[in-house]
C-alpha cells in the first residue's frame, strides 16, 4: 500500500488530538479496496487514480471545514476579497513548524516502512477509533445529556424531555426561548435619556487577552460590565439582527430571516415611547449588503445617516474606506446637541475598525493580526474621548457597549487565526457594559468600580436592564441603583449559531458542536 498507510495512521494521530473527526468505516472501507493486489500496472494505475480524489474527499468529511454546500453560500462574499487579503490568509494557512514535523514524519516512515508492516498498524489504528469511542460513550453521554442547556430553568422531567438528547434540549431552550418579550414602558412623558448603542465588530474577550488588553482603562469607565455576554453569532449580518430584535427571547439562526414578531425590534419599540432613531455606520455598508439588511430586516429603514464627511483613517479588506471613529460620532453628537428640546434620541452605531484584513496607512506590517492591537487600543480611545464629550455637555445618555462577534485571533485547533465558522466561546463571549452618562455625583467621591455581572447574558437580559431604566429613570433622586435592578438578571444559556454550526455548552461548564445534520461532538479548542 507505499504511503497509504501513512495517511490512515495521520488521520488517526489526528482524530485522537481533536483536529479532525473519523468515520471509521468509511475509512475502513477504502482500506480494504487498496489491499487486493493487482498485477495488471493500468489497473494498479486505474485504482490509484480514483482513490486519491476518493481520499481526499474523505478527509475533508472528516475534517471540520465548513460542509462544500456552505462554502458554495459564500462564493459572492469570498470574491470581495482583496488580492492582498487572500495571500495574508493564505501565509496563515502554513504553519512552518506542522511543516517540518510533517517531512520528519515522512522520512522516517520511508525508513521503516520496509522493516515494519504498517497496514497492520493502520488497520488497528482504524478500528480502536470505534473501540475507544464506544468506552468513553458513557461518560460523554452524561456530559453531553447532564442537561446541556439545563441552566435555562425547568427540570427534564418536567417538561418530559430526553436528557440524553442535545437536539431535544435544544428544541426546549429554543421553545422557552419564544416565550420571552420585554417592553418598553415610561412612566409618563418624554423618556428621560438619550441611547447610543455602539455595535463593535471582531471584539471578544479572548481577543482583548490575547493583545494584553482585557484591562483596557475604557471599561472601567462603564457602570455595568458583563463578563459572560454571548453575542450568539459569529458573523456581522446575524449579529446585527440578533441585537435590533434583541426585544425577544434568542431564535434559531434562521428565523432571523423570516418573519420577526414585530414586538422583537428594538428600535421601532423605541419609537413607540417617544424615541427619534437613527443608525450610523464608520463605512459603506455595501459588503453582503449590511446597509440594505438592517435597513430591511432590522428595523432601522430610513434611518442611516450620512458618514462621508468624517476623514479616512483605513481600508477594508474589499478596498473600501473605514471613516474614523471619534470624528464620525462626534460630529453627530454637535448636530444632536444643536437640537433644542424635541423628543430624545437612540442611536444605533456599527464600527468595523477591528475587523480581520483591515488596512491602516502608515504602519510598516501588512497583516491585519499585527495591526489589530494598535487598531483596539486607538478604537477604545475613541470611544473614551467621546463619553468624555457626552459628559461634558451634561445630557443624560445611555452608552451601551455590544460587541457583533470576536475577531478568532488566536484561532484554534481547528480553525485558523481570523476564521469564524465555529462560533465557539472565544468569538461569541464579548466585552458588553452599560455607561450612564450624566449620573450627578459628589465632587470628592472616587470613581465607582463598575458593576460586574458575571451571569450568563445576552440581548434579552441587556434590553430588559434599558427597559428597566427606561420605566424607572435612573437618573431621578428616588431611583433604585444598578445593583438593585441587576440582582435577578435576565439569564440566557450559550447557544451561538452560524448557518451550519450550532455550539452549546452544558451543565458542567463544557461545550459541544454539531455541523449540519452532523452528531454532537465534544469542542475543544
Amino acid at each position: 500500500m507505499s504511503y497509504w498507510n501513512l495517511y490512515f495512521l495521520v488521520k488517526v494521530g489526528l482524530s485522537f488530538t481533536g483536529y479532525i473527526g473519523f468515520n471509521w468505516w468509511l475509512n475502513l472501507l477504502l482500506w480494504l479496496a487498496l489491499q487486493p493486489p493487482i498485477a495488471h500496472r493500468l489497473l494498479r494505475r486505474a485504482r490509484a487514480v480514483l482513490a486519491w480524489p476518493v481520499a481526499i474527499a474523505l478527509l475533508y468529511h472528516d475534517s471540520y471545514l465548513p460542509t462544500p454546500a456552505r462554502v458554495v453560500s459564500q462564493f459572492k462574499a469570498l470574491a470581495g476579497f482583496s488580492a492582498d487579503y487572500w495571500l495574508e490568509l493564505a501565509q496563515r494557512l502554513v504553519n512552518p513548524a506542522a511543516l517540518a514535523l510533517a517531512m520528519a514524519g515522512l522520512v522516517l516512515y520511508a525508513a521503516l516502512a520496509r522493516r515494519i508492516r504498517f497496514a497492520t498498524f493502520a488497520l488497528v489504528g482504524i478500528l480502536s477509533v470505534p473501540l475507544v469511542a464506544a468506552i468513553q460513550e458513557h461518560g460523554v453521554q452524561e456530559g453531553i445529556g447532564g442537561g446541556a442547556l439545563a441552566s435555562q430553568g425547568d427540570g427534564p422531567e418536567e417538561a418530559g424531555i430526553n436528557t440524553s438528547d442535545p437536539d431535544a434540549l435544544l428544541q426546549k431552550f429554543y421553545a422557552s426561548e419564544s416565550q420571552k418579550r420585554t417592553q418598553f414602558t415610561t412612566a409618563g412623558g418624554t423618556p428621560p435619556f438619550d441611547i447610543i448603542l455602539l455595535h463593535v465588530c471582531s471584539l471578544a474577550w479572548d481577543d482583548m487577552e490575547f493583545v494584553g488588553q482585557r484591562d483596557n482603562p475604557l471599561l472601567k469607565r462603564f457602570d455595568v460590565l458583563f463578563t459572560n455576554f454571548n453575542s450568539a453569532a459569529s458573523y456581522s449580518g446575524p449579529a446585527s439582527l440578533r441585537v435590533l430584535h434583541g426585544s425577544c427571547g434568542q431564535t434559531p439562526h434562521k428565523k432571523l430571516y423570516e418573519g420577526i414578531d414585530p414586538q422583537c425590534y428594538v428600535f421601532p419599540n423605541l419609537e413607540k415611547v417617544g424615541y427619534q432613531t437613527a443608525a450610523l455606520l464608520n463605512h459603506d455598508g455595501v459588503y453582503e449588503e449590511f446597509a440594505h439588511a438592517l435597513e430591511q430586516r432590522g428595523g432601522l429603514a430610513g434611518k442611516l445617516q450620512p458618514n462621508q464627511s468624517a476623514p479616512v483613517h483605513m481600508q477594508n479588506f474589499d478596498g473600501s474606506p473605514i471613516y474614523n471613529d471619534h470624528a464620525l460620532l462626534s460630529q453627530w453628537w454637535k448636530k444632536r446637541s444643536a437640537q433644542s428640546g424635541g423628543a430624545p434620541v437612540a442611536l444605533y452605531y456599527n464600527t468595523i475598525s477591528l475587523h480581520d484584513g483591515n488596512r491602516v496607512p502608515g504602519m510598516s506590517s501588512r497583516s491585519s493580526l499585527d495591526t489589530y492591537k494598535p487598531r483596539l487600543v486607538q478604537l477604545m480611545a475613541d470611544f473614551d474621548k467621546f463619553i468624555t464629550e457626552l459628559e461634558t455637555a451634561g445630557r443624560p445618555v445611555v452608552v451601551v457597549l455590544v460587541p457583533e462577534h470576536g475577531a478568532s485571533l488566536r484561532g484554534d485547533k481547528i480553525q485558523i487565526s481570523g476564521m469564524r465558522e465555529i462560533p465557539g466561546p472565544r468569538i461569541t463571549l464579548v466585552p458588553a457594559a452599560v455607561k450612564l452618562v450624566g449620573m450627578k455625583k459628589a465632587p470628592e467621591a472616587p470613581p465607582a468600580a463598575p458593576l460586574v455581572v458575571n451571569q450568563p447574558m445576552s440581548y434579552l437580559g441587556l434590553f430588559t436592564l434599558l427597559g428597566d431604566m427606561l420605566a424607572d429613570n435612573p437618573y431621578a433622586a428616588t431611583a433604585r441603583p444598578l445593583a438593585e435592578r441587576l440582582q435577578a438578571p435576565e439569564t440566557t444559556p450559550f447557544v451561538s449559531e452560524n448557518a451550519d454550526v450550532i455550539v452549546v455548552r452544558n451543565a458542567a461548564g463544557k461545550y459541544l458542536m454539531k455541523s449540519g445534520n452532523g452528531e454532537w461532538i465534544p469542542y475543544t479548542y
